[in-house]
């Protein structure tokens, strides 16, 4: 297939090194990539990432992937530059003029655009713009949700197809709620550039998966099980605990991630949750809950909340209706979908822990059937 379509590549740059406040880098990240999956003009953009970026590692990627829109998240220091990571992994500061050098040079080889999502960066935002076409920096401090918010609806916007100065203003729309709308500057060089990005033919994506489980963003190419699934949906709303069990390779991965989950996504009324138990049953299962309990927590947080839950669950200190009742009550009118994925029947030892602990009693022996379990709304529980 050959519909000459341009694409662009996105370059997300990310830093916040040792000693510097935790930002929701992966957050961010994780929602544009979403976002332009879902896109209707998806196939015309393809997303890089590099992340802990050392200064050589800045103009090494830029080389590499030779993107048209290069995007920064992390701190910034205003006059003293933005703050990336040195051979050790501490602050480092690369200033204004130094990135304007730089950018001269890739504005001749198709950067457009050049987004810097970090506290007073508009500092190099300014000195960048000579060059670029277009550059937005932050005038100020920048909250770390205003700024994933901002990241999200303007990337939301550019795979649309809108217009860059479009795509900011939508940006600043989804800051209004954390009144730091006025925080992103839009600056754009006197005369615009137009650049020509290389024609690459487009292969649509392969609806066949072979042997790999198919996830939540392959729903629109599974197909031949809708009975099941929607069997499936009906036993979820009305059993607490339900078994998909089956041998490696019978497709029960595909049809909780790509059948049911999506369809209970379009309800809303859902909190959904999954792990894999491992060899770290607890901690795994403790991780899921954690992401529901403290959503606020940055990823180093959480995790510290996980380790002391899964202890305290492993001690008997708390039960899992104590801990779904807690998520609840942060969550009116919802219902939680815990999924143990890639779980084998066990007998005996930590997973047999696991097993007795998420149904109240003994495990399900492999009858196909659903089993009681009244210490979750809802438990999907599989083997692979």
């Amino acid at each position: 297939m050959n519909d000459n379509t341009r694409v662009k590549t996105i370059l997300i740059l990310a830093a916040n090194p040792a000693s510097t406040s935790r930002l929701r880098l992966d957050e961010e990240v994780r929602e544009i990539e979403e976002g332009l999956r879902r896109a209707n003009k998806r196939e015309e953009f393809k997303l890089e990432q590099k992340w802990a970026v050392r200064q050589r590692d800045f103009y090494r990627a830029i080389l590499d992937y030779k993107p048209q829109i290069v995007h920064f998240s992390g701190h910034g220091a205003g006059v003293d530059g933005i703050v990336l990571e040195d051979e050790t992994g501490l602050p480092t500061l690369v200033t204004a003029d130094v990135l304007a050098s730089e950018f001269a040079l890739f504005a001749t080889k198709g950067v457009e655009c050049v987004v810097l999502n970090a506290c007073y960066s508009a500092e190099q935002a300014q000195a960048i713009r000579q060059y670029i076409n277009y550059v937005i920096g932050m005038n100020t401090t920048v909250g770390d949700k205003a700024a994933v918010a901002f990241a999200v609806a303007f990337y939301d916007a550019i795979a649309a197809g809108e217009e860059v100065e479009f795509a900011y203003k939508l940006g600043c729309s989804q800051m209004i709620s954390f009144v730091e709308q006025e925080t992103p500057v839009f600056l754009k060089k006197e005369n615009i550039t137009v650049s020509t990005v290389p024609v690459i033919d487009i292969i649509p994506p392969n609806p066949y998966q072979g042997l790999a489980a198919f996830g939540e963003e392959d729903a629109e190419f599974f197909f031949g099980r809708e009975t099941f699934v929607n069997g499936l949906v009906e036993t979820v709303h009305f059993q607490p605990l339900v078994g998909v069990i089956g041998p490696s390779g019978s497709g029960k991965s595909s049809v909780v991630y790509t059948g049911l989950i999506p369809q209970l996504r379009k309800e809303g009324s859902w909190l959904i949750e999954s792990f894999r138990p491992g060899n770290q049953p607890f901690y795994q299962l403790a991780t899921a809950l954690v992401h529901q309990l403290e959503p606020e927590l940055g990823e180093t947080g959480q995790l510290r909340e996980a380790v002391g839950l899964a202890g305290d669950i492993q001690q008997g200190k708390v039960t899992l209706q104590q801990v779904v009742s807690r998520i609840i009550e942060r969550n009116p009118l919802k219902r939680l979908l815990l999924v143990a994925d890639q779980y084998s029947l066990p007998r005996q030892g930590g997973a047999g822990t696991l097993c007795r602990y998420l149904t109240g009693g003994d495990c399900p022996r492999g009858n196909g059937g659903a089993e009681r379990a009244e210490k979750c709304n809802t438990l999907v529980h599989f083997t692979g």
